[in-house]
């Protein structure tokens, strides 16, 4: 229970927002209210990544092959949980990177740029769908298959 808990949880919170900006801020249409919200995300999203040191990464892709390894090669069910819960949120958090690196050096939101961001937030969904899909698929071999 602990498991799908969690993971709608999660899911829940990433639906209402996308960067760190709440959808309904994004889809009032006033861009010049926003845009010094939109800016201070993207330059915190941006600084965040880019003051990572080689070793913080080196340990986090370590730790996620570990994860990995344990969960789907030995089937420890803990860690396969563990694995989808973990391993999404390091896919949004490059796809949320990728995305506020194209944004870094706009001045003023238009149209297009929020539709940039509305563009990052249905893959966020899709990497959600997809996340809930194979957790249900890996849950139900777990229970029923072995």
């Amino acid at each position: 229970g602990w498991f799908w808990t969690l993971l709608l949880l999660q899911w829940f919170a990433h639906s209402l927002q996308v960067m760190g900006i709440p959808l309904d801020v994004l889809r009032g249409g006033n861009f010049d209210e926003i845009s010094h919200i939109v800016n201070w995300r993207i330059s915190r999203t941006v600084g965040f990544i880019d003051g990572l040191h080689v070793l913080v990464v080196t340990a986090i892709f370590a730790g996620l092959c570990i994860i990995m390894l344990l969960g789907f090669w030995y089937e420890i069910e803990f860690f396969s949980a563990l694995c989808f819960v973990v391993l999404p949120q390091v896919i949004i958090l490059w796809l949320g990177y990728g995305t506020a690196r194209n944004l870094r050096d706009l001045k003023k939101i238009d149209q297009n740029h929020i539709i940039k961001i509305n563009k990052l937030h249905y893959k966020v969904q899709v990497v959600g769908a997809a996340t809930l899909l194979l957790a249900g698929f890996f849950g139900y071999g777990y229970e029923v298959l072995l």
